[in-house]
């Protein structure tokens, strides 16, 4: 079977078939179109370009100048523009709340607001600024959408210069509150290092040395004084075993030079000398040996007889010997002399002892004054951040009294829009004419697709794959 070809004939041959399917749904659609486009509420546009005057002084002076980009610029000044101060405040003015509440009525004017950049009008530091953006209203009412739009652009600019300074006074006194109790912080800090201090006084770490010097110091002195105290002692002993040897009559010291001995053992002892100093010079049968080994003997005797006499006669007798007495007067002289040093050497022992108690209590004294410390310092540092934040903050809410930071100026004002901005109804009457049409085409084709009739011998051939052997012309009706 051949594949059917269709003629435009064909197609003028179904729209002729179903006009009235074209016709009426064109109609009732196009009726509908424009209906609609008529009827459709017309909405009008106002705008108001503001301008941002760079600030007078250093942009540094002024928080957050040159760090937001101009998406975020915009951004900042878009939440600005739809904050609830400056949305219910242009609803109060404006009568917008129509009965109802003022929140509603500011949500309802916040999707009625569009903020859009302009381009800059000069170049500044740091690439290109925002100083000039749009703000363009959207309403119902020609007269109404230039109110609002004026009345935007005035409570933008009033508000965003009262929120500046209520922003810079509301840092400088929560700063200068930070700082009160900063300073509070550090005094309790410093008093709380005063008391470890004077508990700890002496062993500080910073009196270590000192400390350490001074033991140094004094086992130096120790040592001295312990060397001294062995000597004395030395000399203590050797003076008590000459006295106590003079006392038992075995010894006596020699005479003073040019003075005659007084005590037999002064005689023997100077005899005993001469006899040596005789031996040295002559032979042992020389007279003068003979006559002092005489002298000799005689002088052993009369130690021999002192020793056996009573002690009382002894003690006399040593009492009226002036060697004997100066050796007791020097005894009592080491004896004091070895009790001072034994307290210096005492006192030197306990001296030493609580320097080193200083010293090992250091390590456990800079631990507990560290900490504080530490906390000292931290607590400066912050007070040193905070007072510079707090000088900042200061230029700022004097910059933001006197106006000297970025002001906002209204370049063009809000004009009374003399057409609506939607819709557009010659264009929506041409889009439902051209609508309706196609509909209208398009429910003739599908009448004609879904009406199965045969109306010619091609739609029988086709229909049932048969040969067609005669067709029958229509026949017009004769009167």
């Amino acid at each position: 079977m051949s594949e059917r070809r269709i003629h435009l004939i064909d197609y003028l041959q179904t729209l002729n078939r179903r006009k009235w399917w074209a016709l009426v749904t064109f109609g009732v659609c196009a009726a509908l179109g424009v209906t609609l486009a008529l009827v459709w509420p017309a909405v009008y546009r106002s705008s108001t370009v503001i301008g941002v005057q760079a600030p007078a002084v250093a942009p540094d002076l002024i928080a957050g100048r040159g760090v937001l980009g101009r998406e975020e610029r915009l951004r900042a000044l878009s939440q600005q523009l739809r904050s609830p101060a400056v949305l219910e405040r242009v609803v109060r003015e404006e009568q917008l709340a129509n009965g109802g509440s003022v929140e509603q009525a500011a949500r309802a004017l916040n999707s009625q607001i569009t903020v859009e950049p302009q381009k800059p009008i000069a170049a500044t530091e740091g690439g290109p600024a925002l100083n000039a953006f749009e703000i363009i209203y959207r309403d119902g009412e020609p007269e109404r959408t230039r109110r609002v739009a004026v009345r935007l652009a005035d409570v933008f600019v009033n508000e965003h210069s009262r929120m500046i300074e209520a922003q810079a006074e509301g840092a400088a006194e929560f700063l200068q509150a930070q700082l009160r109790a900063s300073q509070q912080r550090i005094g309790d800090l410093e008093a709380r290092m005063r008391t470890i201090k004077e508990r700890h006084m002496g062993s500080l770490p910073e009196q270590t040395p000192a400390n350490l010097q001074t033991v140094t110091g004094m086992r130096q002195q120790l040592e001295t004084t312990t060397s001294a105290l062995r000597t004395a002692q030395d000399q203590l002993t050797l003076l008590n075993r000459e006295i106590q040897a003079v006392e038992q009559g075995q010894y006596s010291a020699p005479p003073p030079a040019g003075s005659a001995p007084a005590t037999p053992q002064q005689r023997l002892a100077t005899a005993q000398r001469a006899l040596a100093a005789a031996k040295a010079q002559y032979t042992a049968k020389h007279p003068e040996v003979l006559i002092l080994e005489e002298e000799v003997k005689a002088a052993r005797a009369e130690v021999t007889a002192a020793g056996n006499q009573p002690a009382a006669a002894r003690q006399e007798q040593l009492a009226m010997d002036p060697a004997y007495q100066q050796r007791i007067a020097e005894r009592n002289l080491l004896q004091l002399r070895i009790r001072e040093l034994q307290r210096g050497q005492a006192q030197l022992q306990g001296d030493i002892n609580r320097y080193q108690q200083r010293v090992d209590a250091a390590p456990m004294a800079e631990q507990e004054l560290a900490g504080t410390q530490r906390e000292h310092e931290l607590e400066r540092e912050n007070y040193k951040q905070l007072s510079e934040r707090h000088t900042t903050a200061a230029t700022q809410e004097q910059l933001a009294r006197s106006r000297g930071g970025e002001r906002f100026s209204v370049l063009t004002a809000a004009a009374l829009p003399q057409s609506p901005e939607s819709p557009n109804r010659g264009k929506l009457i041409l889009l439902s004419l051209a609508l309706a049409l196609a509909l209208g085409l398009g429910a003739a084709v599908v009448r004609e697709y879904l009406d199965r009739s045969i109306r010619d011998a091609r739609s029988l051939q086709e229909e049932f794959d048969v040969p067609v052997l005669a067709e029958i012309p229509r026949l017009d009706r004769v009167a």
